[in-house]
């Protein structure tokens, strides 16, 4: 059963200062709930079947702890947009990362970034103004 690595595996990250990426995990603090280090059928019950296997488990708040209401199976784009450097913006009342806007929209990381960072456009306006759509049209003749 896949989840059982899971739960063995997001169990040695925390607790083992010999694996690999225990410095992200135990070494920052991060703990598994006392319920499911004590069971595996618990986490599997809080957390359900992996959807696909390219799901993992991931932290909703990854400063938090790995307990209910603060997992879920994502996948590697949607744990990306998670991580602690990640930039996220509000728009309309809905927060998502500077990537997952660009995905949305359809405008590059990149130019999103610039209008905000470097321009100090208000999001609105560097979510919503058109990209330079003539570089487009010449690409394409």
């Amino acid at each position: 059963m896949p989840e059982y690595w899971v739960w063995a595996a997001m169990l040695n990250r925390c607790k083992n200062p010999s694996q690999q990426n225990y410095a992200y995990y135990g070494g920052r603090g991060i703990t598994v709930c006392a319920e499911w280090r004590r069971s595996f059928q618990s986490f599997l019950a809080h957390v359900g079947r992996r959807p696909t296997a390219k799901h993992s488990i991931d932290r909703i708040d990854n400063m938090g702890d790995y307990e209910p209401g603060n997992v879920r199976w994502a996948t590697i784009e949607e744990q990306s947009g998670n991580r602690r450097g990640t930039r996220r913006l509000t728009y309309q009342g809905e927060t998502l990362s500077l990537s997952a806007w660009g995905r949305r929209l359809a405008i590059h990381q990149s130019t999103l970034h610039r209008r905000i960072v470097e321009l100090g456009w208000p999001i609105e306006r560097a979510l919503t103004a058109p990209t330079d759509t003539y570089r487009r049209r010449a690409a394409r003749h």
